[in-house]
């Protein structure tokens, strides 16, 4: 129930910290205090939103009680990066720092809610209406859930993750379309982390280099000239599989 529980509360993290949050939203948020409000209002809903399907008192009051605390954490995260321009002392490797120091405690919140939920012998059921549906459709609930997450981390919170991992290494960009080339970049790496996903469960684990040498097809005459960016390319390439790959044997 433990990991059951754990992986519907993150699949609302995901859903109201990546998707419903735009990256307008994002740097709003550290600008002023009504964005700061509605993205908390949002990812409380987002929170309640995958919580429907086993909806119950117990289940409101912990969800509601994750989100509270992950406004507090954004608050005093928005008071850290405030105080930080008013120094001007505020850089990208801060905020870099400081995004994954800000993730690893909302995951620390859902972990331990997770276990109070459980350890307060508190349980929940699908509803009557979801539960009929998916046993006619012929799928497991714990399946979908662990392949809901599964495909939302391995898109937009994978590509946010790496590309801060990476923002050190990357190379000046030399030319204009650089924009529309990081875009297409990143849904290559969600395509990329989805097929491998794939392959994994279907134990096709030699197939995983075939996707690896077609991406390297695409590059290979920049690969080939560039040396900064063909170094920048295979950390990122690595990243993206490792993180594909480690989603797949966790979850």
């Amino acid at each position: 129930m433990f990991r059951d529980y754990l992986l519907l509360m993150v699949s609302g993290h995901i859903l109201g910290d990546f998707y419903i949050q735009t990256e307008k939203m994002a740097y709003r948020k550290t600008e002023d205090k009504k964005n700061l409000f509605l993205h908390g209002l949002l990812y409380w809903l987002s929170m309640l939103i995958v919580s429907l399907p086993v909806i119950s008192l117990p289940v409101f009051l912990y969800s509601t009680a994750a989100a509270v605390l992950h406004f507090a954490i954004d608050y005093i995260k928005y008071m850290y990066i405030s105080a930080k321009k008013k120094k001007g002392s505020i850089s990208a490797r801060n905020e870099r720092n400081v995004f994954f120091a800000d993730q690893a405690l909302h995951l620390l919140v859902l972990v331990t809610a997770a276990y109070l939920f459980v350890t307060s012998s508190h349980s929940f059921g699908i509803n009557e209406f979801t539960g009929n549906l998916l046993y006619t459709l012929g799928i497991p609930p714990g399946n979908l859930l662990s392949w809901t997450v599964v495909l939302l981390a391995v898109h937009k919170p994978a590509n946010i993750v790496i590309s801060r991992l990476l923002m050190s290494f990357k190379p000046a960009p030399k030319s204009k379309k650089g924009g529309r080339d990081r875009r297409a970049g990143r849904y290559i790496g969600t395509l990329e982390r989805i097929i491998i996903v794939l392959f994994i469960s279907l134990k096709q684990y030699s197939a995983i280099g075939l996707v690896l040498t077609a991406k390297s097809i695409a590059r290979y005459d920049r690969i080939t000239r560039d040396a900064s960016f063909a170094e920048y390319y295979l950390m990122g390439t690595l990243l993206s599989t490792l993180f594909a790959i480690v989603m797949s044997f966790i979850l």
